[in-house]
């Protein structure tokens, strides 16, 4: 218990830090809604312009995207600060992390929350609300239980990566040109049906960078997409599994890392 409210304490200090500087807090949220609202209108115009992508109306393209948006949207506002964590390796801010008797993966975490992360989820709901309308979209029990498990498991993915890539850093010291790589860039991939890739690239989002299961798959699910499987209509229900393994395999990547760790800072 008392490690929870050391944790909640962390938590409310960086939302106040956060906040402190309100209007450009308010600028940063507007500046991504606005980046967001232009891919999507990009998507509009081709949509149209051809009516579908690969067999994929509006609606289902909106609450594909909709996925996404929702996922990176709770990674970002959970695990920000893995972003900058080469910094703290460099510095030496590390150090005080391994001192304190609380899990450094934790104190990492909530060091720091990324408020504007709202953004992502702003646009996540309101892709979600036009695309389940447009595609019309039948929420039985099933899918209503399952949405919250399958947005769990794509959080889990992406988070895995994320960790993974930030304890890169116990090795290399710098990895932004990893962060930026691997962690932005490659979400672009999943914002079009990874149906419209060759078969390599599909094999690659599936079972060796499984983004896919983000909102690819899961998609099929909840859409009712049944004429259209990659490799077996089984990965439909793939996301929460591939979660928990990444999620595993990232956690026991990470402690390697901090096995590895030696100071650098002054």
């Amino acid at each position: 218990m008392e490690t929870i409210k050391i944790y909640f304490t962390l938590f409310v200090m960086s939302i106040k830090a956060r906040m402190e500087y309100k209007a450009s807090f308010f600028f940063y949220v507007f500046a991504i809604l606005v980046f967001y609202m232009g891919q999507i209108g990009l998507l509009f115009v081709l949509l149209n312009r051809f009516h579908q992508i690969k067999g994929w109306t509006m609606g289902e393209i909106a609450f594909l995207y909709s996925l996404q948006a929702f996922t990176y949207g709770f990674t970002n506002l959970i695990f920000s600060q893995l972003i900058h964590f080469d910094h703290m390796v460099v510095s030496g801010e590390f150090d005080r992390v391994l001192v304190r008797p609380l899990s450094p993966l934790g104190q990492v975490i909530f060091s720091k929350f990324e408020v504007s992360a709202t953004a992502h989820l702003i646009m996540g709901f309101s892709a979600f609300y036009v695309g389940s309308h447009i595609a019309d979209i039948d929420w039985t029990l099933k899918k209503i239980f399952l949405f919250p498990v399958i947005v769990l498991g794509a959080v889990c993915i992406a988070s895995a990566i994320r960790l993974m890539v930030t304890a890169v850093a116990f090795w290399t010291l710098r990895n932004q040109a990893l962060v930026h790589t691997v962690i932005f860039s490659t979400k672009e991939f999943i914002v079009y049906p990874v149906s419209i890739y060759n078969v390599g690239i599909q094999f690659f989002l599936t079972f060796v960078f499984p983004i896919a299961f983000i909102n690819f798959y899961p998609a099929h699910l909840f859409l009712d997409r049944s004429g259209e499987h990659l490799f077996h209509p089984a990965l439909v229900m793939g996301t929460p599994l591939v979660g928990f393994m990444m999620f595993t395999v990232a956690i026991i990547t990470w402690r390697a890392g901090i096995n590895h760790y030696q100071s650098t800072g002054s």
